[in-house]
């Protein structure tokens, strides 16, 4: 099941990858109906078109299963997740592991304010470098645009039909300079630092965070079975496993799945039921207990005392005969 959670994953992420960079690169690529079904569910997209449905859907589902979308939707997620495996192949992932860091809280409240503020205020070069989905909209159409021509004009003359052959360019200097930045400063930060772009800067990823956090369905870690060899934290690109106190900080968590199939124990599962210790070791102590405790204390108290008592009197006795 794990295997199968964490393939599946990586197939809808890299199927919904391919056709909207695709399309979103040239004209000839685009698969009618679906590009567009695909742009119009992405979250960012939604909130610009007022489409309360389908924002209020992608907050159902993160409230139940989590930040797939982050994880499976969204192409500006998976350029990331693309350039961090990249430098972790084979026996190299080892050389580059993850590491928990604390959430940088008021950066991504400071990101998304802007974000609002701008979407409000209507200053659309903020909003199309802060909004994934825009971001990479821009990528393709200014970057990776000039990469796809030579395959276009390829295709245009073996046969292809003129309306499929037709690219069209309409991108300026200024507009390549900003979506050639942007992409390698995805890539670089990613390669190292994994999903840390989507934990702090996106604002469509701390909207998401505010509601995962209750998620029915989370990364959980049985205390039980962990033997903290740290697997888990290791591959883990949202940096949010907390081995010190056994948790999976929710709202960063994006559902890759990678930390439940590293695991030697299986002490660390995609579940809604929440692991409690066997054998709790520290315990609020209420009511009776709480009597008995404090009288137990206070005999334990007088007796220490009273011993304390007799060796001084014991040790004045003897200075005495001196």
């Amino acid at each position: 099941m794990n295997r199968l959670l964490r393939y599946t994953r990586i197939i809808v992420s890299l199927v919904i990858f391919v056709v909207l960079t695709a399309g979103l690169s040239c004209s000839c690529f685009v698969i009618p109906g679906v590009c567009d079904w695909l742009e119009r569910i992405q979250i960012g997209s939604a909130v610009r078109a007022l489409s309360l449905f389908s924002f209020v859907v992608w907050l159902m589902i993160t409230l139940v299963f989590g930040r797939i979308y982050c994880s499976s939707v969204c192409p500006m997620g998976t350029l990331q997740d693309i350039s961090a495996r990249s430098i972790r192949l084979g026996r190299r992932a080892r050389r580059y592991p993850y590491h928990y860091s604390r959430p940088s809280v008021t950066v991504r409240y400071v990101m998304l304010a802007l974000m609002v503020g701008c979407m409000v205020g209507g200053v659309a070069v903020v909003v199309s470098v802060l909004d994934p989905y825009l971001a990479y909209k821009r990528i393709c159409d200014s970057f990776l645009a000039q990469l796809m021509n030579p395959a276009a004009n390829l295709l245009y003359n073996i046969g292809l039909t003129e309306r499929q052959a037709v690219v069209v360019m309409s991108t300026t200097i200024t507009g390549s300079i900003i979506a050639t930045f942007l992409f390698v400063a995805v890539v670089m930060v990613s390669a190292r630092k994994g999903r840390v772009l989507c934990n702090t800067l996106c604002p469509i990823g701390t909207t998401l965070g505010f509601v995962s956090r209750y998620a029915i369905f989370q990364i959980d870690i049985d205390t039980d079975k962990c033997i903290q060899c740290r697997r888990c934290e290791e591959v883990c690109k949202g940096e949010c496993i907390d081995l010190t106190d056994h948790v999976v900080d929710g709202s960063r968590c994006v559902d890759c799945f990678d930390c439940i199939n590293v695991c030697p124990n299986d002490a660390i599962h995609y579940t809604a039921r929440r692991k409690q210790l066997s054998e709790p070791m520290m315990q609020r102590i209420t009511g009776i207990a709480r009597r008995q405790g404090t009288a137990v204390e206070s005999r334990g108290t007088s007796e220490a005392s009273r011993t304390q008592n007799s060796d001084n009197s014991g040790s004045h006795r003897h200075s005495d005969n001196k």
